[in-house]
């Protein structure tokens, strides 16, 4: 390797003629602007949404990516590290598109900086950070992660979820233990059946033992893979999301006349009444009177019933994601006085 770095070493000497530097340049710089230059902002975000899932996608098998899913979808503390900077970066981004329609409302940090790793490991509430193992206080710090932070290792193509997997509403009378013991369960038992799913749909594609693989321009079947991957996930938020919506009543009071201000309008949510629609779904009894066309006819493989998702879902009814998703529903969606 001496004789490369002499010669990149050489390029720093403000002697060095600038053609000289342009034509060694020039043919790299063509190659990665190829898929940017003189396109649409648009088709530029598509061509990145692409790549980024498929890294993704390479990087972590069937079940991992599952269990990376579901973990996001209950907004759990996330942390992904990589020596690799880009990927981490791209993983952020596919985890987002994951996650659609639904969106992610709390802190989120691709890249976080040295200085601030051990701060922001502590944070109080959901986070997904990316951090770099290449640092000098990676190694510490990846290793003693509180037990509610779930690790991602895509480098080596793993997921070890924390330990305590505790939403607010878990205090039941046997013990919080207990009742986190019993939903990080469900959850390990969910993400082996949806990881079945995205295996079959997907080929062998699980690429984490080659970090410095480059994905090919014209790929386009690791591409139609993460499609493949997204529309499951999009299937799976669908039907989890069957029935919100008319569980929900827009309350809002109208003054007459005198008063200056009107009151916001409340939304009441029943939770009875979701997890009631989500037991007639499973047993196939409860179905939409308008099909979204946009949801594929396999959706119904994907609903969960409450006397073995339970905890899921009651930690699904306590997400930021959802009670954004109900109050950007408008009144019209639902029903109001």
């Amino acid at each position: 390797c001496q004789p490369l770095v002499d010669i990149l070493g050489n390029f720093s000497n403000s002697c060095v003629e600038e053609d000289c530097l342009k034509l060694i340049m020039e043919p790299y710089l063509s190659f990665t602007a190829e898929k940017w230059v003189d396109r649409p902002i648009r088709d530029q975000e598509l061509q990145y949404s692409e790549i980024s899932g498929t890294q993704l996608m390479q990087s972590l098998p069937p079940v991992p990516l599952a269990l990376l899913f579901i973990t996001v979808l209950l907004e759990q503390k996330v942390v992904i590290a990589s020596s690799r900077r880009g990927m981490l970066m791209a993983a952020s981004d596919a985890i987002m598109q994951l996650l659609k329609p639904l969106q992610w409302k709390h802190l989120l940090v691709p890249l976080v900086p040295e200085s601030m790793m051990n701060d922001l490991i502590h944070y109080p509430a959901p986070f997904i950070l990316g951090v770099p193992t290449d640092e000098k206080k990676s190694a510490e710090i990846l290793s003693s992660l509180p037990n509610d932070v779930t690790l991602v290792d895509l480098d080596v193509g793993r997921v070890m979820l924390a330990s305590e997997f505790v939403h607010d509403d878990l205090s039941a009378s046997d013990g919080t233990e207990t009742s986190a013991g019993a939903l990080r369960s469900q959850v390990l038992f969910l993400a082996e059946s949806l990881g079945g799913i995205v295996g079959g749909a997907v080929d062998d594609s699980w690429a984490s033992d080659s970090p410095l693989q480059i994905i090919p321009h014209d790929n386009n079947n690791k591409v139609d893979d993460f499609v493949s991957i997204r529309n499951i996930c999009h299937d799976f938020i669908s039907e989890l999301l069957s029935g919100v919506h008319s569980c929900c009543l827009w309350i809002e009071e109208k003054c007459d006349g005198d008063c200056a201000k009107e009151n916001d309008p409340a939304i009441i949510f029943d939770e009875e009444r979701f997890l009631s629609i989500k037991n007639l779904r499973t047993e196939g009894l409860n179905s939409p009177l308008f099909q979204d066309k946009q949801v594929g006819g396999s959706s119904s493989e994907f609903c969960l019933g409450v006397d073995k998702f339970d905890l899921i879902l009651n930690a699904f009814l306590r997400t930021q994601s959802l009670s954004s998703y109900i109050s950007h529903g408008g009144k019209e969606s639902m029903m109001f006085w």
